[in-house]
């Protein structure tokens, strides 16, 4: 059933519970002693490398400060009387094309749906 030797497995099977047993001991003397949950600042602080000096970096525009508020343009005196308004003239859209006649009936309805809508009338998609 196995190719090893009895006594083979034996050594085997020492020392990966020998291992085992090792990598528990390490990492119970390893802990903290007192323990915090993530996001908590530990009770004394750590030391860590000084802070880098770089010119050349510019910050993320995540990082930078907001631009500041434009200041709001003084109203112009009214001295002019009011003016007739010329309102718009309201915009007529053009029917779509009929149907071309050179294909049989049904045949290329979608491609006739699609050659007769126009691009300018339709919404840009959602971003």
């Amino acid at each position: 059933m196995w190719s090893m030797s009895r006594n083979l497995r034996k050594i085997a099977f020492f020392v990966i519970a020998l291992m085992a047993l090792a990598g528990f001991v390490s990492g119970v003397l390893g802990a903290r002693d007192v323990a915090y949950l993530p996001g908590d600042a530990p009770s004394a602080p750590a030391a860590s490398a000084p802070a880098i000096v770089a010119p050349e970096v510019t910050p993320l525009p995540t990082d930078l400060p907001p631009p500041p508020e434009p200041d709001p343009e003084p109203e112009p005196p009214k001295t002019e009387a009011p003016k007739a308004e010329n309102k718009p003239k309201p915009v007529t859209e053009d029917p779509a094309p009929a149907p071309s006649s050179n294909s049989p009936a049904g045949q290329d309805a979608v491609g006739d749906l699609i050659q007769g809508t126009d691009s300018a009338t339709t919404q840009p998609p959602p971003y």
